[in-house]
């Protein structure tokens, strides 16, 4: 039984964790780029009327079911792994320097650009004004609060971070523990999660609040997960144990998986009107999402758990590729709503264009500029002295 930071991974880099953070933002790229052309509409999004697709729903309620909740465990876990290893006063300025200045600098420059598409969408094509009214309208609503849109995840993980400084003067016991590698443990977490949406959510899955208070459910909901790697990194030993049940894990998910899209499928958008029909998919979504973020851990900590430069650029590059992305999807999806190009390759379009500008522009105007340094820390040029590893730039 591993106890409390014997493991040599409690300290050194876990290649598979860093690349599964890169995966899971990247995911969020693909997540939102199937938005305008699912069956269900979501609210503010553009649809795209010219093709609605089950597939992309079901690629949706899959990726949102667990990519956060995984994005939030990874970061407990690095977060409690960094702050032991440099101690508490270098934390907090590593923190403010990756995740804080990042923050700011993207609420300034990076949120305006993410906001005009939907805002255009709306005062252009939902509502009726002339051209000139529409135009002054729509940069006077740039001027306000719009809301962080997908800025949120950074802001609720500062808070996280300071719920964790608090947390780590608490004296707590050794033997308190959860064995995320011990397939019943992960069942009753799955338990304790489905109870928690249950009784305080009255929709199947989670949504995002982008308002400046956090919403308090929703809030404490992902830090559920935070919490689950913190107590991941107190027993890091475990790590072990959850790589050796990767297909036990992975495969309950994938069956919950099919049982969640049947439930959409027979009522999309609508399980609120047969009795007990949203509380089933509820914890359906739940158990789903337990089983595939420990699931989709153990897979990466079992074969991508080596040092790899294609991996490390990515990791890298996916930072900047999540923060800037927005303006670009949405405003794809707007540009080709009239336009000659078949429902079923604008997804794709979106996507490949979406990806192919974010990484050229990380790699142009960000890998080796102030904006790199701020993001990840120093990257040398080909040709110059090998790069200075620092890892878990972004958790």
């Amino acid at each position: 039984m591993p106890s409390e930071n014997t493991s040599a991974s409690s300290s050194s880099r876990i290649y598979g964790l860093d690349a599964l953070r890169a995966i899971a933002m990247l995911l969020g790229i693909v997540l939102h780029a199937a938005i305008a052309y699912k069956i269900s509409p979501e609210p503010g999004w553009p649809v795209d009327n010219a093709y609605h697709s089950w597939i992309l729903e079901g690629v949706y309620e899959f990726i949102h079911s667990f990519r956060m909740p995984l994005f939030y465990v990874v970061a407990g876990f690095f977060a409690r792994m960094l702050c032991l290893k440099i101690g508490e006063p270098a934390f907090i300025r590593h923190r403010f320097k990756r995740i804080g200045v990042p923050f700011i600098f993207s609420l300034v420059f990076i949120l305006p650009l993410s906001m005009f598409p939907f805002l255009y969408y709306r005062i252009f094509i939902l509502e009726s004004h002339t051209v000139s009214a529409a135009w002054t309208l729509l940069f006077h609503q740039l001027l306000r609060w719009n809301g962080m849109a997908h800025l949120w995840f950074l802001y609720y993980l500062l808070f996280y971070y300071a719920f964790m400084m608090v947390l780590m003067r608490i004296p707590l016991p050794a033997k308190f523990r959860v064995n995320f590698g011990s397939f019943w443990q992960v069942l009753l977490t799955a338990l304790l999660i489905a109870l928690v949406q249950v009784l305080f959510f009255e929709t199947p899955s989670i949504g995002v609040y982008t308002g400046i208070i956090p919403h308090p459910v929703i809030f404490g909901f992902y830090g559920l997960f935070f919490l689950a790697g913190f107590q991941l990194h107190r027993h890091a030993g475990t790590l072990d144990d959850i790589r050796k049940q990767t297909w036990w894990y992975l495969g309950t998910g994938f069956m919950l998986t099919a049982a969640v899209y049947y439930c959409v499928w027979v009522n999309p958008g609508n399980m609120s009107t047969r009795p007990y029909g949203l509380q089933v998919q509820q914890t359906l979504t739940a158990f789903q999402t337990v089983f595939l973020v420990f699931g989709a851990m153990g897979f990466f900590l079992s074969y991508l758990n080596r040092q790899n430069h294609t991996l490390k650029y990515i990791s890298d590059a996916s930072y900047w590729m999540y923060l800037f992305h927005m303006c670009w999807i949405a405003g794809l999806q707007i540009l080709f709503l009239h336009s000659g190009i078949p429902g079923w390759a604008r997804f794709w379009l979106v996507l490949i264009l979406t990806n192919a500008i974010t990484l050229l522009t990380y790699q142009w105007f960000v890998r080796y500029t102030f904006i790199g340094k701020m993001l990840h820390g120093v990257r040398e040029r080909p040709g110059k002295k090998t790069d200075k590893i620092t890892a878990g730039a972004l958790l």
